[in-house]
């Protein structure tokens, strides 16, 4: 691959990237999911008992975040760092998440991903986030708010 082939993959991948946080601040879970490939899956190993650690498949992460505009009032992920890596297919991402409950409260976390790009979609999603957060901000409907197990 030619440099300037690699940089204008580099760009677009980036520019999916950051599309990702784009539809999830604007509610828009059918077109997050789509950037997904049909097999693409989503990791989280910090991920606390009873919530998904592996999210396999396109219907599977939109089925995890299609409750999202129930119970969430607002989303914004400022701090957003994508770092470039060797590899024009993949992204270290680092950024905090500011959401707001429509229960009241927040969940503010701080987040560190790894994106792999591959024909334009995301292949695989690497997420790592603090477990204690997430369970702190939703308790006992930690499963109701993300759809866990539906």
């Amino acid at each position: 691959m030619s440099s300037a082939s690699s940089s204008e993959v580099r760009e677009k991948n980036r520019a999916v990237v950051h599309t990702f946080f784009t539809r999830l601040e604007a509610f828009d879970i059918r077109g997050f999911s789509e950037l997904f490939a049909e097999q693409g899956t989503q990791i989280m190993p910090f991920s606390p008992e009873g919530f998904p650690k592996r999210l396999e498949g396109r219907a599977a992460i939109f089925n995890q975040y299609r409750g999202m505009p129930d119970n969430f009032a607002s989303m914004r992920f400022p701090d957003l760092v994508v770092h470039d890596m060797v590899d024009p297919t993949r992204f270290f991402v680092t950024y905090r998440g500011e959401i707001r409950l429509k229960s009241g409260g927040s969940y503010n976390n701080t987040y560190a991903a790894l994106f792999v790009i591959q024909s334009g979609q995301i292949a695989e999603y690497y997420e790592y986030f603090d477990p204690i957060v997430l369970q702190r901000a939703f308790g006992d409907a930690l499963g109701a708010s993300y759809n866990v197990g539906r």
